[in-house]
């Protein structure tokens, strides 16, 4: 769990760590249509999303209440709406949220055939995606009618599903990136508490997962269209300036590996024709710190030499600031 001293707001959040879990109650599904069972005995359910028995009975539905009460403290951080979604490889998830209406609202409407983070989930990297680098549309501007309003999605990806954490703030203009960019040791402190103190709640869910096996959006790539243009056709060397942007994915041809904005500006010295005691100087770094970052980032990359590092840098576009690949046009 991560430190953080950031006065009321870290005691509003301290409260989780006295409080018990709820227990999770324990459901039955009505046998509306045949279920499908996996070999590992979880229960696949096909949704009818026009279903009110469906969301009366789905635990990811009917733990609304509790998630509700355990991100009352996230309201301190002007933070009041959150889903956590965790999507398995073979198209099964488990959705738990404080926001039911607009989550019933995204499933009728069939909103998940143009969300990004409906793509493969195995297509992700860890990270985060503030939701003003996406395209507002159609997704956005409908949570706003629900009093969502500028938020992050924060991910991590494991080895049979990734999770995706959806903070949504308030309507509020002063709730903006670098709002939420000072929030961020915070979100991940909560984090970790709901993953520990939701995980009975979590594992009944899974047991019950939602699963839509027509679901054609099963892309490994996200298409540049569901991102926000100006964005991906900004400078790279501008934008890594950005205090949104705080990791450099360089994809799946580097095993989904990244850079930080400080080895970024290491690379760009050094290929740029500085040496290590230039560049130590001219980032205010020492010489063992600049030794130890190429060390790491030639680890990282499975690079020999400088020459292959800056091969890769000149490769980086603004498309690398996304935890997830872009899919060049055709």
């Amino acid at each position: 769990m991560r430190d953080a001293h950031i006065g009321t707001e870290s005691n509003a959040l301290c409260c989780f760590a006295n409080d018990s879990a709820p227990e999770a109650e324990k459901f039955v599904n009505p046998k509306k249509q045949p279920p499908t069972h996996r070999p590992n005995g979880i229960l696949m359910e096909n949704i009818n999303f026009q279903s009110d028995i469906f969301y009366a009975t789905n635990p990811s539905f009917t733990s609304t209440n509790h998630i509700i009460e355990f991100t009352k403290p996230l309201k301190s951080l002007k933070i009041n709406y959150f889903t956590f979604d965790r999507h398995y490889k073979d198209n099964s998830r488990v959705v738990l949220t404080n926001s039911a209406d607009w989550i019933k609202h995204y499933w009728r409407n069939e909103m998940y055939q143009h969300a990004i983070f409906e793509n493969n989930p195995l297509s992700f990297s860890d990270g985060h995606v503030f939701w003003n680098w996406l395209n507002r549309e159609p997704i956005y501007s409908a949570a706003s009618q629900f009093g969502i309003d500028n938020g992050i999605t924060m991910i991590e990806k494991h080895m049979e599903y990734t999770d995706f954490f959806h903070f949504g703030s308030i309507n509020d203009n002063s709730v903006d990136n670098n709002h939420i960019m000072g929030k961020m040791a915070l979100l991940h402190q909560f984090i970790s508490l709901f993953k520990y103190k939701m995980q009975d709640m979590i594992n009944d869910a899974g047991k019950n997962r939602i699963y839509v096996p027509d679901f054609k959006k099963s892309l490994t790539l996200t298409q540049e269209g569901e991102v926000n243009n100006e964005i991906v056709g900004a400078d790279f060397y501008k934008l890594i300036n950005r205090r949104d942007v705080s990791r450099i994915y360089l994809g799946e041809e580097y095993n989904n590996a990244y850079l930080t904005k400080k080895e970024v500006e290491l690379m760009k010295e050094l290929t740029g024709g500085s040496s290590c005691s230039e560049a130590s100087s001219n980032l205010g770094i020492s010489s063992d710190a600049v030794n130890k970052h190429i060390k790491n980032i030639k680890d990282r990359l499975n690079c020999r030499t400088l020459c292959q590092l800056g091969f890769v840098m000149g490769k980086l576009s603004s498309k690398n600031i996304y935890p997830f690949l872009i899919a060049d046009r055709g």
